[in-house]
């Protein structure tokens, strides 16, 4: 199948941005001929490129050029048989350049217009032209059908399970906490939180993101790591690694990962945020009582067969190849 990926930017270590490696690097593995369009190239595309999948910055033919990360566009690429694609503006440039090209569009949030000013925000949905949305919780899905009337699938946050791989098991008492996040600093109080957790077991403090220390290797950071704290795909790309995951972020605290707090974390999709309305925020306290509680290797073993399940880019590649064929059919 010919593939085409859409995107905001292919440069930037974050969720959208990491979603689309992730699936480009799976669809590669199946033998997909895969391209990925994005006006912001540059750290992304430099990995897609070395998986052999095209990058450019315009789809227009008449347009097209050479950069450093792949030869121009030109007339006979434009006949791709799907395109998968996130973010408003996007879509819609990918569609007025390939109009007859079914579009799957992936809604990662819930914030579709600027609350102040009414701007249209980056993953409001698309409502002049047909896209099949997946949604990447419930709480997305949801309103997408009650503000919009839209239909979506559900498709959780995938991982590469190969990358991201589980091993060794947990010490008798945690040693090494670990931040991944993009959204807050060092200063922050919600990390200030995090800190009194991790004095309390006399424990190493450490922390990714861009504004700690923005890498790509996040899984080598992983490796020594006992206890993750973040939201989204930052903390479970600790719980793929087998590591004890905490839920906890700008949204709220939304506690350690179990197979019984999954039901409900997954709901808004391991945010923080309640279902209707904020959380909160846990004290360092509360959060101590939780780790004692649940850091084992029965625990985090139990999450990990989630993860196997509902979180695993093969089975999350095969979900959208299915939809994509429909679609041609």
């Amino acid at each position: 199948m010919k593939i085409l990926l859409g995107n905001n930017t292919l440069d930037i270590l974050a969720g959208s941005e990491t979603w689309m490696l992730t699936l480009a690097t799976e669809l590669r593995k199946l033998g997909h001929e895969v391209t990925a369009y994005s006006p912001q190239l540059g750290f992304i595309a430099t990995k897609l490129s070395a998986l052999g999948v095209k990058c450019v910055d315009k789809l227009d033919p008449a347009g097209g050029k050479s950069n450093k990360f792949c030869p121009a566009f030109n007339d006979d690429d434009d006949n791709f048989d799907v395109v998968i694609c996130a973010h408003y503006e996007i879509t819609n440039y990918i569609h007025q350049q390939l109009p007859d090209v079914p579009i799957i569009g992936v809604c990662h949030g819930i914030i579709h217009k600027n609350p102040e000013t009414g701007e249209i925000c980056p993953e409001h949905p698309i409502t002049d032209f047909k896209v099949n949305y997946i949604a990447v919780s419930e709480e997305v899905q949801g309103l997408l059908k009650e503000v919009y009337g839209f239909e979506s699938v559900v498709i959780r946050n995938f991982y590469d399970l190969e990358r991201f791989k589980k091993e060794g098991k947990l010490p008798k008492v945690p040693k090494v906490f670990l931040v991944n996040s993009n959204y807050w600093g060092p200063q922050d109080p919600i990390n200030k939180i995090i800190k009194e957790v991790s004095t309390h077991y006399n424990a190493e403090f450490r922390g990714i993101g861009a504004n700690f220390a923005p890498t790509y290797e996040v899984e080598e950071i992983l490796k020594d790591v006992d206890v993750v704290f973040g939201m989204g795909r930052s903390v479970f790309e600790g719980a793929c690694m087998g590591k004890l995951a905490v839920v906890h972020g700008r949204w709220g605290t939304g506690g350690v990962l179990t197979p019984e707090s999954y039901e409900n974390l997954k709901l808004t999709n391991f945010s923080g945020r309640a279902v209707k309305g904020e959380r909160g925020f846990m004290s360092a306290d509360d959060i101590i009582k939780d780790i004692d509680k649940y850091f084992n290797q029965k625990n985090v073993d139990a999450v990990y067969d989630i993860i196997k399940k509902d979180h695993n880019v093969k089975v999350a590649a095969k979900n959208i190849l299915e939809m994509a064929n429909k679609l041609i059919k």
